[in-house]
């Protein structure tokens, strides 16, 4: 009768040294390592990357905070020269009333007319100097709002994880700021 058992083939074994192994068991053993080694270089770039994002995540939060300090205080600024340019539009409109009852007495008074007359004239230029201060006003005030839009705009691609292109982009604004501040200067100096 023949037996039912299968004869293994005898695994091949390597004698170092006084001892022995089978090569099938070393080969297990260094792919163990290899897979071993594998993890480890997986785990340790893992890790790097994520402390690359934990700088990165600070940086922008940085960038947005400071952005933030930036366009509140050009918001501040924007909302006090709106409340200038107010003022100066009242006064204008205060200016008009003072021509109209001036116009209505010329024809009244002859010697008081060369003197209301002078005073028309005085009255004329200031309405022409506010118009122009006004038109000064309105044109920063145009641009101070552009400025802080562009800047809120910066602050929220800052916000959305692009704090490197949004910190780029905020430059050329900010100096668009720097000049309409300027320009504002130099409107309420003529004031």
């Amino acid at each position: 009768m023949r037996s039912s058992r299968v004869e293994r083939p005898e695994q091949l074994t390597l004698e170092v040294g006084g001892y022995s192994a089978s090569v099938m068991s070393i080969a297990v053993g260094v792919v163990f390592f290899l897979v071993v080694v594998m993890l480890l270089n997986s785990t340790r770039t893992n890790n790097a990357r994520a402390d690359d994002w934990r700088r990165r995540a600070v940086a922008a939060e940085e960038v947005a905070g400071g952005l933030r300090v930036v366009l509140a205080e050009r918001s501040r600024t924007l909302n006090q020269r709106t409340r200038q340019a107010n003022i100066l539009i009242d006064t204008l409109a205060s200016s008009r009333g003072a021509l109209r009852s001036t116009k209505v007495s010329l024809g009244a008074l002859s010697a008081r007319q060369r003197q209301l007359a002078s005073q028309t004239a005085r009255t004329e230029a200031e309405r022409r100097k506010l118009q122009a201060q006004r038109a000064a006003l309105a044109s920063v005030a145009s641009a101070l709002s552009a400025c802080s839009q562009a800047l809120a705009g910066v602050v929220s691609d800052a916000q959305r994880g692009q704090p490197k292109a949004a910190l780029a982009k905020a430059e050329p604004h900010l100096a668009k700021c720097s000049r309409a501040q300027a320009r504002l200067g130099t409107v309420l100096k003529q004031a």
